[in-house]
């Protein structure tokens, strides 16, 4: 029996998951990260830390498993910086760094306004994005720019760790802000334009494109054969193929900490108001719409930790149901820490709004989930514009309370599937593994059975197109009160 690793290199942690060719779950191993904030609103880490956790799940896994093929996914758009040796050059900056403002700017000047940019790169420059962060290298360390060989995202420096090959897979290429989504390779004027020598960028592989094999002698140590590795995907994008994700509007909401929509495209038109993302899928030819909020189940956690903080989620989820939707006339802002997809306001802030001397405390958990799912519907609104939406599946944290989930298809007006196994990134990254082994993808994409199917209630929709309205409304009456205190705030 032919088995798959598949390693999800994220921001807090990496997993592990050993899968067998039939797509059972077989084994699960973790290891965690820390990410230093030098300066307010940075964030990196050291690219070794990655190394050094896979290198312990790979001792742990050889322990039990001979692997075939290993896959991986990763967090997507922080920066490695490699020179003449193939070394790192100074810590990673990550996709949460924040310090790149002033090279967001300068870059769509340069190129003529956003409108412009999205049509080359099919997203605005964002902070968060890779090309901006090369900028910064640029302007701010003139000595370590002058020895950048190469550039690499988080998973391609652990792929090269393992195999000794450099390159970057286009589902991660297309986050960096400097990929073309027309040509589906690296922008020329856009490096040209800033002075980056296109030497520097990673050689583009298929996702599920055999990179090489491990090492000779780390092959050796772990008692392994003729292991192969894959280039592997972005986290999103391999998360999305974790639960079967394949077809043109095929969709996945995730209510994680954050919280995504994401639907599958056969388009090449990217979303020129800038709102939601558009970046390429671990299928060749296909694509996706996304759009982010930034505190889903984070804001509720926020409210169970600070006020609840002797219930537990069997308790908040009987309490939810002790309220009605709408929630007693209240009304949630998720907006704890800015928002991004439709917003992209640092600025706006959580709110509770329409409280009065009748509500109960389950009217405040019902509210707050109420509130969240409001934010996922901005983005699932916004990407049935673009594209069709056919079908629908749910994971995350917030997925596993059914009433949630419930409330996620009342809104959404359509049924959400419950994927027997969800494991964000990780199972993903072995079935691009089993691909890259041979196998078809459509027996690969057998692997993904679900659990349970969600159904709206349908004599709830008519209250919940009433109170997203009311939730949309509040938002445009308080932009200017949230950017006066900001302000206040400095």
């Amino acid at each position: 029996m032919h088995k798959y690793l598949g390693i999800d290199v994220g921001t807090t942690g990496l997993k592990g998951l050993v899968v067998s060719e039939e797509g059972e779950l077989l084994d699960s191993y973790s290891y965690e990260l820390d990410m230093k904030v030098p300066k307010p609103a940075w964030a990196e880490q050291e690219p070794e830390d990655w190394w050094i956790g896979v290198y312990e799940i790979l001792k742990k896994v050889s322990r039990t498993h001979q692997i075939d093929v290993i896959g991986f996914s990763g967090q997507m758009h922080s920066l490695v910086v490699l020179d003449e040796n193939n070394e790192p050059i100074r810590p990673a900056i990550l996709w949460c760094d924040q310090r790149t403002t002033p090279q967001c700017k300068e870059a769509t000047e340069a190129f003529g306004g956003e409108e412009k940019v999205i049509s080359k790169i099919g997203n605005p420059f964002l902070e968060g994005f890779t090309f901006p962060k090369i900028l910064w290298l640029k302007e701010n360390e003139k000595e370590n720019f002058k020895k950048i060989k190469k550039i690499l995202l988080p998973k391609d420096y652990v792929v090269f760790k393992l195999t000794g090959t450099i390159g970057i897979d286009y589902s991660d290429a297309s986050g960096t802000a400097c990929f073309n989504v027309k040509t589906n390779y690296w922008d020329e004027e856009i490096l040209e334009t800033f002075g980056i020598n296109m030497d520097i960028m990673p050689e583009l592989y298929p996702s599920y494109g055999i990179r090489g094999e491990v090492k000779e002698s780390l092959q050796k140590e772990l008692g392994w054969k003729n292991t192969k590795v894959v280039s592997g995907g972005a986290d999103n994008a391999s998360a999305a193929f974790g639960i079967g994700i394949s077809k043109a509007g095929e969709s996945m909401v995730s209510i994680g900490t954050s919280g995504t929509v994401l639907t599958l495209t056969d388009k090449k038109e990217p979303d020129l108001s800038g709102k939601i993302h558009y970046f390429n899928s671990v299928i060749q030819d296909k694509y996706y719409y996304m759009g982010v909020m930034l505190s889903a189940a984070h804001s509720l956690n926020w409210v169970k930790n600070r006020f609840f903080h002797s219930s537990d989620w069997t308790e908040i989820e009987k309490r939810i149901n002790q309220s009605v939707p709408g929630s007693n006339g209240i009304i949630f802002l998720p907006y704890l820490n800015g928002e991004r997809t439709p917003h992209r306001d640092p600025n706006a802030r959580g709110v509770f709004f329409g409280i009065s001397s009748l509500n109960t405390e389950n009217d405040i958990l019902r509210a707050t989930m109420e509130g969240i799912t409001f934010g996922l519907r901005d983005s699932f609104e916004l990407i049935k514009e673009k594209t069709e939406i056919k079908d629908m599946r749910i994971v995350g944290g917030g997925a596993k309370n059914k009433s949630w989930a419930k409330i996620v298809a009342t809104n959404f007006k359509m049924p959400v599937k419950m994927p027997k196994i969800d494991e964000g990134g990780a199972y993903g990254a072995a079935m691009l593994a089993a691909v890259g082994d041979g196998q078809q993808l459509e027996d690969v994409l057998k692997w993904v059975k679900f659990k349970e199917i969600i159904e709206p209630n349908y004599q709830d929709i008519k209250i919940y197109d009433d109170y997203y309205e009311a939730y949309k409304n509040l938002y445009k009456s308080l932009k200017g009160n949230f950017e006066e205190l900001a302000k206040i705030q400095k």
